[in-house]
């Protein structure tokens, strides 16, 4: 499991300053020819080749801006399809607003029937433009163009909005090496720490070479260690002694960690990355946790709904670990309040004699279209950011992980164990969630089954019966929901748990209808 952990460059001199930032644009610079090279189909072996005379950087260094620029690469190619579907069912959303409008549907609360169609035909426009965009891209296995620095901020460099000098800044961020075993864990990058305990990160400096010499000289310059991390960092960065040599010196094995240096408004953060090792595991699909108490754990934008459950699937408990605002705050201090969270969690699963938890497999793509509330509360990064914290959290104490399909979790809660045990939905729906990572299957209620043959059933003919004839493709839908309800024991439980969470909610502990 890799780990990242931020330090800070305590002091550094003027000197130290330009040679470093020299350094970054020199490394940078290396690392956009390199994708625009591979992206023409160069080779790696030749590339690093040229990059040596041409920046006068290491060999490692070379190697690295290349590692850079491929990750780049891979990454923007994975992304091409994802933003093609993303963008799709936006179209999709745009077109059906059109239509609501159009026919009298919806209507606009604060422009005109007229300004709004507007709009929404532009930006029609725009997603078939973007569509045809992707599509082609992937057809012809190619890259949209990629500005190093950020698109936005190029348009604000072009507006003379931000100075030349500003954009360069912006270019100027990164410096990163890789880790090596054998090197004493960095090779370019090394941190060490002194008999006063002490962090100091030496950089080599291979533009700082004179004539004749091939040893790069280093930059050395002190780091501030979070207390809460010291001890871990200074383990990995420091090695242990597996024995002596011959002359009775200490033989030390090192372990191999990755270094980045970001630079933010004149202030340098180094990234240390490591691996971790991992006490718990993840399950797959057909394994089951084997403790006597399991949580499941129900995601949500504003709180974290855990609770409790044997292995024979009955109810021991739940919380609930309130997000208060999280969409209001930045991203830093988002990662920051979930962290904090995660921790209240575990303590809580530790103190309950937890052995495993279950987790939903979420798959969040962005397919809203113009409703920035949304936009910002069911972003994509909380919800990673959510479930990526409670898996490393579950391996580094000794939890077993389990993903599951999420599907009608939220309703079988709702329906069948909030009443029941007087737990809200969340709570309900987190224990629906940990009944299923013990693969135990989720019979509809009697009590529900006469809800569909009679209430619901009578409904739906009614509504059939009603129905103009424009409305032809609902009334199939409804034709179809009623022969599953006669047949519903030749069809999976989901079958009815799905036609139920489009016909009926719960409220006051109440059924009421939604159609």
């Amino acid at each position: 499991m890799k780990t990242t952990r931020t330090c800070k460059i305590n002091s550094i001199t003027k000197e130290q300053t330009e040679d470093l930032i020299t350094l970054i644009r020199t490394f940078e610079s290396a690392k956009r020819y390199s994708f625009n090279c591979l992206i023409e189909g160069e080779n790696e072996k030749e590339l690093i080749k040229k990059l040596q005379p041409k920046y006068l950087l290491n060999k490692r260094f070379c190697e690295d801006a290349i590692l850079q620029a491929q990750t780049i690469l891979f990454s923007q190619k994975e992304l091409l399809p994802v933003y093609l579907e993303n963008n799709q069912k936006k179209l999709e959303k745009t077109l059906q607003k059109i239509d609501d409008y159009e026919r009298g549907k919806k209507r606009p609360k604060q422009v005109s029937l007229k300004t709004c169609l507007i709009g929404l035909r532009k930006r029609k426009q725009k997603l078939e433009q973007r569509i045809g965009m992707y599509a082609k891209h992937i057809k012809n296995k190619t890259l949209p163009p990629i500005i190093f620095g950020g698109r936005k901020n190029f348009y604000e460099r072009m507006k003379n909005k931000i100075s030349n000098q500003e954009w360069k800044d912006l270019r100027t961020r990164q410096l990163y090496s890789r880790g090596d075993k054998s090197k004493k864990g960095n090779l370019n990058m090394r941190i060490t720490v002194d008999d006063c305990g002490q962090g100091w990160l030496e950089i080599a400096n291979p533009l700082g070479r004179t004539n004749g010499k091939t040893k790069s000289p280093r930059i050395k310059v002190p780091i501030i260690i979070p207390y809460h991390f010291y001890y871990q960092i200074t383990n990995v960065v420091m090695g242990k002694q597996i024995g002596v040599n011959p002359k009775g010196k200490p033989i030390i094995e090192h372990q191999k960690y990755s270094v980045e240096i970001i630079r933010k408004q004149n202030e340098f953060y180094v990234n240390i990355t490591f691996d971790e090792t991992e006490i718990g595991r993840v399950l797959d699909s057909k394994e089951t946790p084997q403790s006597d108490v399991i949580a499941g754990i129900d995601v949500n934008p504003d709180r974290i709904a855990v609770s409790l459950c044997t292995k024979q699937g009955n109810f021991k408990g739940s919380k609930i670990f309130y997000l208060h605002n999280l969409n209001t705050f930045s991203t830093n201090k988002r990662a920051t309040i979930i962290g904090q969270i995660v921790q209240q969690i575990k303590t809580w699963l530790l103190e309950n004699n937890v052995g495993g938890i279950v987790l939903e497999d979420l798959k969040f793509q962005q397919s809203h279209d113009t409703d920035t509330y949304s936009n910002r509360n069911f972003h994509q990064f909380t919800y990673k950011k959510m479930l990526n914290s409670l898996i490393r959290m579950a391996l580094r104490n000794g939890f077993s992980v389990k993903t599951v399909n999420p599907a009608y979790t939220s309703v079988i809660g709702k329906l069948k164990y909030s009443k029941n045990f007087g737990i809200s939905v969340h709570e309900a729906a987190a224990f629906a969630i940990a009944r299923r990572g013990l693969e135990l299957q989720e019979q509809v209620p009697k009590e529900i089954i006469l809800l569909l043959k009679n209430q619901i059933t009578t409904k739906l003919r009614i509504l059939v019966a009603s129905m103009e004839e424009s409305k032809k493709n609902t009334q199939k839908v409804y034709k179809k929901w009623l022969q599953t309800i006669q047949t519903w024991k030749e069809y999976h439980n989901w079958k009815l748990w799905s036609i139920l969470h489009k016909t009926v909610y719960m409220s006051n502990q109440q059924f009421v209808f939604k159609i």
